[in-house]
């Protein structure tokens, strides 16, 4: 499960990260250190234009949602993704990318509390993470556009603070996964791997539990 994360760098900070990326508007979303369920974030979607950028509501409201009160799935399974009803509309053709600069799990400790990591890439560059996105205008004024992030089995790394992870896509396939004419579900499925690369695995506090919490003391190392 990736249930919350951070994304406190400018968006200039991804175009190094994210293949063929350009800013085409101001931000429209506030930097964060900790972004929960049903806020606001940053995705990247391809466009005639190439990947934009654009702010979209976390928790998945697929096009043919009827109703406001269903559930808005904030992950879907890499390993189900493709047949589910809720994402397979979207895993065919509504993929995106989620900027990240490094996401939170909680590691079950024996006693049965939960201890908060923050995990991000060796040496703290920014990446993204594998997302579906939806726009539905069956029951708002507006078009509520939304997202959720795609997680697979974890890393040898990872796995001892957590089963799952996000998928962390290299920058060989955005291209590939922004690619709505690609309808191979094999080759799309095919990128959805467990991150195997060094991550950075960090103890912080439990402050970060609180969406309340909204600063860097949210990313700062646990201190022993």
């Amino acid at each position: 499960m990736c249930g919350r994360f951070d994304r406190h760098r400018p968006v200039a900070d991804f175009i190094e990260a994210v293949d063929g990326l350009t800013l085409d508007e101001p931000e429209s979303a506030l930097p964060s250190y900790n972004i929960a369920p049903s806020q606001r974030a940053l995705i990247v979607r391809g466009s005639e234009l190439g990947p934009v950028v654009r702010a979209l509501h976390w928790g998945l409201v697929p096009a043919w949602a009827k109703t406001s009160k269903m559930v808005r799935p904030i992950n879907a399974r890499a390993e189900t993704v493709a047949e589910k009803p809720m994402f397979r509309d979207a895993f065919k053709v509504s993929r995106c990318l989620v900027l990240c600069d490094g996401y939170y799990e909680w590691q079950l400790r024996p006693d049965g509390s939960k201890q908060p990591y923050r995990l991000a890439l060796e040496g703290s560059a920014p990446f993204v993470m594998a997302g579906l996105w939806a726009r539905n205008t069956r029951f708002t004024a507006e078009p509520l556009e939304t997202f959720c992030i795609v997680t697979t089995q974890a890393s040898s790394r990872c796995n001892d603070i957590h089963p799952r992870m996000p998928v962390i896509l290299d920058r060989e396939h955005h291209q590939q996964w922004l690619d709505r004419s690609l309808q191979s579900l094999s080759a799309i499925v095919a990128m959805l791997r467990p991150y195997e690369k060094d991550l950075s695995v960090t103890p912080v506090s439990r402050i970060v539990n609180s969406p309340a919490n909204n600063g860097p003391q949210c990313i700062a190392p646990l201190q022993a």
